[in-house]
């Protein structure tokens, strides 16, 4: 398939993967100025049956179609084409340069609670998106959110539309299609109940992110979390250090039960949004509406109120849903309490003991924050333009401020805007003048009074210039080349040389997940091969020809070409042999009495009309 030009147009340069469906290319687009590189899944109907080939091509149209809706949206890959040939279809898409989020996921690897939000933040709307075009995705796991290098964003894919093609019993596929039951697609672990007895429903995609979530809290893959034996929900709260907030969204995010779930997408932002609040004074994070949590860092924020009665369900038998419930009124002083007497006293002991305290924890605050603030300039040589130096935020005070991917005064590099009165959550990092914010977006902007207001707590002091430190270079990425390398000593038949070569790759590069599935598809076509092309030597030996030359038009062989040339060497000879041994054989000249005698072979000397000429001579040898 390497070189193969499809729809005269889609020249394929190198294989990505391979499935159950058919096999993914990366290929150049040879009809576009620069030849640029698109994604070509290419699918392989399970039967040549005309009634089966109709059905997968109009479920295959009609999936096509849906990609070209979703693909209007920013983070989903666009459909540039799909066609047919030979009876075998084809899905081309835009290429996403970048890296799966399952490379940021390793096991044993946490994230912060910060990271979990934004990871939220940006793939609800996603889905509130896809939904709201009807459609499911069913296999949102960290292997289809391919983190984009041009602005960090993450970009969902894979919608299985070949998957759901693929079906061996079409049939009963375009049926499901009809009622409310469908093809299970999905990955375990991440796949919930109903979506795994074939009814899958829009929240089945929150439960699939929910567990995402988790997995970045804890550390675990979704096999290792232990869920309730009587009831079927997770149990995770235990594994990891998480605000009651976030606790309460992700648990009910991934309920047991469909119907416990947020019903929408926009149903888990909207409670999302709600832990940018702070917590309310009169309640006590270590209350009983937050069971089995302990959070008494008082810079942690929480939700101010609880959810509407209708957003959340009642309590179940494992007690994970409580609702938050208000504050109780301070009591009141009985009335007959003299001014003098000794209770009448201590609610005002109480509240002056409280204020000394207060007074004092926020004095060493804020000295805890000017020393932090000495150290970042005393440690950062870069610190040298007067602005922010510790993660905090500032508000944007002119009507529209661009967000740059870079410090600089280019318009091109320009990723996004953010109107008046947003609050920027900073990142402590700060080039020139300019500060990295991650909130509402990765990116840059120019802090200057008239740009953006930050508090004066966290102003740096305008240092002495700094020396200019050489820009350390940008680590190359040669994965890509390395497992084209791969590639093609493993078709030219050095196994062991390809394997070598694909595991050298390392985890950091964009062509590490690519090549992990390189190595398991060539060591199982190898096996593959090798033992078929055992089989068809055997047949050959045994005269069974009709068997070898069957191979020549089948296509569970693997296109590899190595044991691919040596099928099609094995299929010459058997069909030279069956040619053989199918030839009729010559007949044999009987002499007559009116026959003149055959001229003798010599050339110097012809026999005598009198000598006897021999009645039969030997035939040559049939070729």
């Amino acid at each position: 398939m390497l070189g193969k030009l499809l729809d005269g147009r889609y020249q394929v340069v190198q294989v990505l993967g391979a499935g159950g469906f058919g096999q993914t290319y990366l290929a150049q687009d040879t009809r576009r100025p620069g030849n640029p590189v698109c994604v070509v899944k290419h699918l392989k109907p399970a039967s040549r049956d005309a009634n089966f080939l109709q059905t997968a091509r109009r479920l295959f149209t009609s999936e096509a179609e849906t990609l070209e809706k979703l693909g209007h949206h920013d983070q989903i890959p666009r459909l540039l084409a799909y066609f047919e040939e030979e009876r075998e279809f084809y899905l081309v898409q835009d290429y996403i340069d970048g890296h799966p989020l399952s490379v940021e996921l390793p096991p044993g690897k946490r994230w912060a609670e910060n990271q979990v939000i934004e990871l939220l933040q940006s793939i609800l709307p996603i889905l509130e998106f896809v939904h709201s075009q009807g459609v499911i995705h069913r296999d949102i796991k960290p292997d289809n959110l391919i983190r984009r290098t041009s602005d960090r964003q993450l970009v969902l894919v894979d919608f299985g539309a070949v998957k759901q093609v693929r079906t061996p019993n079409m049939a009963a596929a375009a049926q499901a299609q009809l009622s409310a039951a469908t093809v299970a697609i999905g990955t375990p672990g991440y796949m919930p109940t109903e979506q795994a007895q074939g009814r899958p429903r829009p929240n089945s995609d929150l439960y699939s992110l929910g567990v995402i979530a988790i997995q970045a809290l804890t550390g675990l893959m979704p096999s290792q979390l232990p869920d309730d034996r009587h009831t079927g929900e997770i149990l995770w709260q235990h594994l990891t250090k998480v605000s009651p907030g976030l606790a309460a969204v992700l648990t009910r995010m991934v309920c047991y039960h469909f119907k416990d779930r947020y019903q929408t997408a926009a149903e888990a932002l909207q409670a999302l949004q709600q832990l940018n609040a702070p917590f309310p004074a009169t309640q006590h994070p270590n209350s009983p509406e937050y069971p089995g949590v302990g959070y008494t860092n008082p810079s942690e924020r929480f939700p101010t109120q609880a959810p509407p009665s209708n957003s959340y369900p009642p309590a179940n038998s494992s007690g994970q849903y409580t609702i938050p419930a208000a504050s109780p009124p301070p009591p009141i002083a009985p009335a007959n309490l003299s001014p003098t007497s000794p209770q009448s006293r201590l609610p005002f002991i109480v509240f002056t003991s409280i204020a000394a305290v207060t007074v004092a924890v926020i004095t060493m605050a804020y000295a805890i924050q000017q020393r932090r603030i000495d150290q970042n300039l005393a440690g950062n040589p870069n610190n040298n333009s007067g602005v922010v130096t510790s993660e905090e935020s500032c508000t944007v005070v002119i009507p529209s401020l661009n967000v740059r991917s870079e410090p600089g005064t280019s318009n091109n590099n320009v990723i996004g805007r953010v109107s008046k009165g947003t609050t920027l959550a900073l990142t402590g990092n700060q080039q020139n003048g300019w500060v990295e914010i991650s909130s509402p977006q990765s990116g840059w902007v120019f802090n200057d009074s008239q740009y953006v207001d930050c508090p004066d707590s966290v102003q740096a002091v305008q240092p002495s210039p700094p020396k200019p430190t050489p820009a350390q270079p940008k680590p190359v990425d040669n994965g890509a080349r390395t497992l084209a390398t791969a590639a093609e000593k493993y078709q030219s038949g050095d196994l062991n040389a390809a394997l070598a070569e694909a595991r050298s790759i390392p985890s950091r590069s964009s062509a590490y997940r690519d090549a992990q599935g390189a190595i398991a598809r060539w060591q199982k076509e190898w096996s593959f091969a090798e033992t078929k092309f055992s089989e068809l030597e055997q047949a050959l030996n045994q005269g069974r020809w009709d068997d070898v030359i069957a191979y020549e038009t089948d296509t569970e062989f693997p296109e590899q070409r190595y044991w691919r040339g040596r099928l099609n060497e094995l299929i010459a000879i058997a069909k030279q042999r069956k040619a053989e041994a199918e030839e009729p054989e010559e007949p044999t000249p009987t002499p007559t009495s009116t026959e003149s005698p055959s001229p003798s072979p010599s050339p110097s000397a012809s026999p005598s009309p009198i000598e006897e000429v021999p009645a039969t001579t030997e035939s040559p040898p049939a070729t």
